[in-house]
């Protein structure tokens, strides 16, 4: 599968999204809902051998919506931002409700279960992540990713799958922090940006955070690299696909880097 034919599916997949959360109040009073990419062709690719594939991807990124709309919610509470917080928490039920009527209306009560229990012990895992304190970014992101890709896990194992979690879990890594690099060299603050400043002790500003970062994603490449060369299986996401642009914005980066040493 080339690039295009991703964006095909992301495209699909965003729009179908979109359309079953469009709610009018909403949208007017909240930004738009990120859609994590990343993680929507991650599950296709588990999925999309399975007679009620779309299905499958539509209701488990509807609860990933749910969930990081509820990490929206601050402990900010100044009266201006009262009407948002609520308006936030109201969001999160509504985006869960939906993937409830949707699994329900397919009398889909096994994958409902299993969502369920990936809800449960993700709010688990936050609670304890979130207060907690790190000394690196390496230790920070080994808790974090087992957030970042509980639900992920969960669908691999309802679909017998699991043998290409170490590959999967990884991946999703690697590409979580080529979108927060990205968006941290566009001066745009992110929900993890925030959190690593507040709960890794070694990193205090954003020169620290990108630095480490960088790092960090070169370890997860570096990962990937021997995962490939030891699994005989084929891998199900090339390691390389570029989702968010990062490899062309790296490159103009560097070369600004470059041009500015060399003055």
């Amino acid at each position: 599968m080339n690039l295009m034919t991703y964006i095909d599916t992301i495209n699909y997949y965003t729009n179908l999204i979109t359309q079953t959360i469009n709610q009018s109040f909403l949208n007017k009073h909240l930004d738009e809902p990120e859609v994590e990419v990343h993680k929507l062709i991650t599950l296709h690719e588990l999925v999309q051998d399975k007679p009620n594939y779309q299905e499958l991807v539509q209701t488990t990124m509807l609860v990933q919506i749910a969930l990081n709309t509820h990490d929206k919610i601050t402990s900010d509470f100044k009266e201006e931002n009262i009407r948002k917080q609520q308006l936030t928490v109201l969001a999160g039920d509504y985006y869960s409700g939906i993937y409830y009527h949707l699994l329900a209306n397919h009398n889909n009560l096994p994958f409902i279960r299993l969502l369920a229990d990936g809800i449960n012990e993700m709010t688990q895992a936050k609670m304890a992540f979130y207060y907690s304190n790190f000394s690196d970014l390496d230790s920070f992101l080994v808790d974090y990713k087992e957030i970042e890709s509980k639900l992920i896990e969960k669908v691999a194992d309802f679909v017998h799958k699991t043998e290409q979690l170490p590959y999967i879990t990884t991946w999703l890594m690697a590409k979580r922090l080529e979108f927060e690099l990205i968006k941290l060299r566009n001066n745009k603050r992110t929900f993890l940006h925030k959190l690593i400043i507040e709960n890794v002790q070694s990193i205090q500003n954003n020169v620290q955070l990108e630095k480490k970062i960088r790092q960090q994603l070169m370890k997860f490449n570096q990962d990937l690299d021997e995962i490939i060369t030891d699994n005989k299986k084929t891998i199900a996401i090339p390691k390389d696909l570029d989702l968010f642009n990062y490899d062309t914005l790296q490159k103009k980066w560097n070369m600004v880097l470059e041009e500015g040493l060399s003055q």
